[in-house]
């Protein structure tokens, strides 16, 4: 049908192209049972002393983070017109995309810029229906690559396992040294990827929820729940 993309809405046609219901998958997968098991519920206890968080960064240091972001979530929207145009048939341009410049998500703007860069690249390559499974393994494989290029150092992760591990100690769920070497040798390869992603205000969400987790829960779901609404909002999509 001329002008909707095939019938279907832009969104529900674009979802599958993106790294966001990827990263989702992986997490789940690798997060959910991965954790070291949580002792028998117990009241809720305070949590340790969580160590400071870190200072906002300057004014020029965050104008330039604004910076990056609005430029690689423009060449996100980029993407997503020439996916527009490519699926109504139209070169008119695409209705949505000043409001999708406007828009600000969680990717870092490394993972972003990467990600659209090369899906808009393999657009290009691919002839016909974008819509279609060959296309979509092609999108996955951008946004999987980008992740795997921003992921953290095991160093620029320690911060996070320590709010998590601290949490666990301080409900008496786990002990400290116990959780960090379980969860460094289990979930840590996840946690560098999906954390890397992100961009400061994604980080600062994560590490937050992970202060606040429930004493005597079952830790790979409360870290998957954790992350999960943040790689979510990765890559904005029209409505």
């Amino acid at each position: 049908m001329k002008g909707t993309p095939r019938g279907r809405g832009l969104r529900s046609a674009i979802a599958a192209l993106g790294a966001a219901s990827l990263v989702s998958a992986l997490l789940a997968a690798g997060c959910g049972g991965g954790a070291p098991p949580a002792a028998t519920a117990r009241p809720a206890v305070a949590a340790a002393p969580a160590r400071p968080a870190p200072q906002a960064p300057d004014e020029q240091q965050g104008a330039s983070e604004q910076r990056e972001q609005r430029e690689a979530q423009h060449a996100w929207c980029v993407y997503l017109q020439a996916l527009y145009e490519r699926a109504t048939d139209r070169a008119t341009g695409w209705p949505k995309f000043e409001e999708c410049t406007g828009r600000t998500t969680t990717a870092s703007p490394r993972m972003l810029r990467a990600t659209a860069e090369c899906s808009l690249a393999a657009l290009r390559r691919f002839d016909g229906d974008p819509f279609t499974a060959a296309y979509a393994a092609e999108v996955s494989r951008c946004g999987s690559e980008a992740m795997t290029a921003t992921s953290l150092r095991r160093a620029e992760l320690a911060p996070f396992m320590a709010v998590l591990c601290s949490r666990a100690a301080g409900c008496g769920d786990l002990d400290y040294h116990a959780c960090r070497q379980s969860l460094d040798e289990g979930i840590g390869p996840q946690l560098e990827r999906a954390i890397g992603a992100m961009n400061s205000r994604g980080r600062r969400e994560v590490r937050a929820c992970f202060g606040k987790l429930a004493c005597g829960g079952d830790l790979g779901v409360q870290i998957s729940a954790c992350l999960e609404p943040v790689m979510d909002d990765l890559l904005w999509l029209p409505g």
